[in-house]
């Protein structure tokens, strides 16, 4: 399979610590899925930085990484998500300045290798609609997995039901007090056959297949350090599993276990040891 992850590759910065790590959604999940997918995969990113230090930070951290990128340096600062943890563990995204990618426009040879993807990933939030009403007018003949990153503050279901003929699969981040949207989303999947897959933090996950329904509970840990980008990690365990075998139960069951692994540590980067060692 040629999976192509199309959208943000920045830096996370923790507050009040100062910490930066190399993150983004489109790269938490790149990384992932160049483990997890089966060795005869190719995983390429589309996406840019800009021509700062941060820029410096996100390049070297993909040398040696296997992953085929394609990513435009433009004059500019590369994204940046500033982000404070709670007691809990709980991520607050406090700020986000997309740089460089608030004006991204996919070159000629990025429009072919997304229209040639057997799975095109892809996130879309408020700061990238535009784009993502870029990506979604090129033809692709392959899957296509879209995470619906602001469903939890802002459930835009217009964007959604806009894109819906396109998109195959559709993740989103929610909670179990979010049942109105929980419900909006599934009857959405039962209505256009689509799979909807809704991750709930502790409470585990719910998948919808059309009219059916599957739930997975969450892999217990001993301490969640910090939860950011284990959305990203589920969905390239499940993506991994489901592309391969299309079995949803088993699909959702190797995403709790790679999200389990990621509330674990400081900063969503992989940690090649841990998820191997499974």
């Amino acid at each position: 399979m040629d999976i192509v992850c199309v959208g943000d590759c920045g830096i996370d910065h923790y507050l009040p610590s100062g910490d930066r790590y190399f993150g983004g959604i489109t790269a938490n999940f790149a990384r992932h899925a160049q483990h997890e997918f089966p060795a005869g995969d190719a995983i390429r990113i589309v996406s840019c930085v800009g021509d700062d230090e941060g820029a410096d930070l996100v390049l070297s951290s993909l040398v040696d990484s296997g992953i085929d990128c394609h990513i435009s340096r433009l004059n500019g600062n590369t994204p940046v998500q500033c982000i404070e943890t709670k007691p809990d563990g709980e991520k607050d995204f406090v700020r986000y300045d997309e740089g460089v990618l608030g004006d991204f426009q996919f070159t000629d040879k990025q429009r072919q290798i997304i229209a040639a993807s057997n799975l095109l990933v892809a996130p879309v939030f408020l700061q990238i609609v535009g784009l993502f009403d870029e990506l979604m007018s090129i033809n692709t003949e392959g899957s296509v997995a879209i995470d619906f990153a602001d469903f939890l503050q802002y459930p835009d279901f217009d964007l959604l039901e806009k894109h819906i003929g396109q998109v195959d699969i559709g993740f989103f981040g929610l909670t179990s007090k979010d049942q109105e949207t929980i419900e909006q989303v599934r009857l959405l999947a039962e209505k256009h056959s689509k799979l909807f897959v809704v991750t709930l933090g502790a409470d585990g996950s719910r998948a919808y297949y059309g009219a059916e329904s599957f739930a997975c509970d969450a892999i217990p840990v001993d301490e969640v350090v910090d939860t950011t980008g284990a959305g990203d990690a589920f969905a390239a365990g499940f993506l991994s599993r489901y592309c391969h075998d299309n079995n949803i139960p088993g699909a959702m069951q190797r995403g709790a276990v790679l999200a389990a692994q990621i509330v674990g540590q400081v900063g969503s980067h992989y940690i090649e040891h841990q998820i191997k060692g499974v």
